[in-house]
């Protein structure tokens, strides 16, 4: 955990510098469509990955090493998503992207659609091998993936190579950014894959491709549902920004965002670590170490976001022109409104990792699925009535509405709390293997 929490800090400073580089290449005008461009990458990735990443991580976790037959399940299911789904709903991303956009000249229409197309793939790619290190215990080398912007090694690629553009070519624009982007995940991900193939190489695996995506998607489709409801929630209210709202406007709207995800950081960082141990610990039934774990990981969590909320409180304007420009400071309103809901998801702490680490995942997808609704019914409403800070008051409420439901749904269905205890046990913390 101390190791995850200094890469997760080594991310979370090339997070930064990458949203900055990128906010002053491409000003207030376009930054907000290159969030939106991030974002919608990373929901595409999800969807083509069919749920194999998060259940491989579960999986893995559990598996025996000597279990030949386990290891080509779990072969067979990354072979499947590597050779049919992700490189397909890359290129269709690609020729979407294509078709669609208006970003000036033909070479810089080809240039954001490849870059988005190989954002898809690329991001896809980290996803998995990041999740399969973690869950075959090579928890060092997975903690520099993960967090983020694609964890440690990927945003600080990413934040050189776009300062670089900033720098060098100016006029690169959004194909420049989204490029830069794009290529900072490679060097990770190829060592990353070397990392996993060489634990099942010895594994052979055969039979007919197609095949094996149908039972990929009839195995793991709760995931693709609940991945892709989580980062709609997290995310929607920026795409309708982009609709509804102008330029200039959706650009602040992203900025603020950006910034307020750093809120959950904290909690994120400890869901990724306790993820295989509370998968173990519900095999064992082991509900007496379980929830005095989860209640004191809260707890750390809550701890910590408190030292990044108060500044976000108290001078919300100076830290957005610190790191976007002068020009973002006039979303200090929206910052505030977004972090308050973003609290909600701290203090219920990780409702969400057991039921979906306990085969509860539909019930999980479910939550968000509703709150997805409600962000775009509440949303589009506000935004046309009050602008970019009615549909910050949105999102918070609604982020508000579904963590209370998790939390809800965590303690009917499984009986165990999650949310911060005044009583942590740091000893269970320190005794118990990652």
């Amino acid at each position: 955990m101390v190791w995850f929490a200094l890469s997760y800090g080594v991310a979370i400073l090339g997070y930064l510098a990458l949203n900055a580089a990128a906010s002053r290449l491409l000003g207030s005008g376009d930054f907000g469509y290159f969030v939106i461009a991030i974002t919608a990458t990373t929901l595409i990735s999800q969807v083509g990955l069919l749920g194999v990443h998060r259940s491989g991580l579960r999986e893995a976790a559990r598996l025996d090493p000597a279990d030949i037959e386990g290891l080509a399940q779990l072969r067979r299911g990354v072979r499947a998503v590597n050779l049919v789904t992700l490189p397909l709903v890359s290129l269709l991303s690609a020729i979407v992207t294509f078709l669609i956009v208006d970003v000036g000249s033909f070479v810089d229409r080809w240039g954001t659609a490849l870059g988005i197309g190989a954002l898809v793939l690329l991001s896809g790619q980290q996803k998995i091998w990041a999740n399969f290190l973690r869950g075959f215990g090579q928890v060092r080398f997975a903690s520099l993936l993960e967090g983020r912007s694609g964890g440690a090694l990927v945003s600080v690629l990413q934040s050189a190579l776009v300062g670089m553009v900033w720098l060098l070519i100016p006029g690169a624009g959004l194909a420049g950014a989204l490029g830069a982007t794009a290529l900072g995940f490679a060097i990770p991900v190829v060592w990353a894959r070397t990392r996993v193939v060489s634990i099942w190489r010895h594994v052979p695996v055969s039979g007919n491709v197609l095949r094996e995506v149908k039972a990929v998607i009839g195995r793991d489709w709760r995931f693709v549902s609940n991945q892709a409801a989580a980062t709609l929630n997290s995310t929607i209210e920026l795409w309708l920004a982009g609709l509804v709202l102008t330029s200039f406007a959706t650009s602040q709207f992203g900025a603020a965002q950006r910034l307020a995800m750093l809120v959950v950081i904290p909690l994120t960082s400890l869901q990724v670590v306790f993820a295989p141990v509370i998968s173990r610990l519900l095999v064992r039934d082991d509900d007496q170490r379980l929830e005095p774990l989860l209640r004191t990981g809260s707890t750390m969590a809550t701890a910590a976001t408190a030292a990044l909320w108060l500044p976000m409180l108290l001078v919300p304007g100076t830290l957005l022109g610190w790191v976007f420009g002068a020009s973002f400071s006039e979303a200090a309103p929206l910052l505030m409104l977004l972090t308050f809901g973003n609290i909600a998801n701290v203090l219920v702490g990780m409702c969400g990792t057991v039921l979906i680490m306990s085969h509860h995942e539909g019930m999980v997808a479910t939550v968000q699925w509703c709150g997805v609704v409600a962000r775009v019914v509440l949303g589009v409403a506000t935004a046309l009535l009050f602008g970019a800070v009615g549909l910050a008051a949105s999102a918070a409420a609604v982020t508000v509405a579904v963590f209370a439901a998790m939390w809800f749904t965590t303690r009917r269905r499984m009986g165990l709390s999650t949310h911060l205890t005044l009583k942590p046990n740091f000893r269970l913390i320190k005794s118990t293997a990652g």
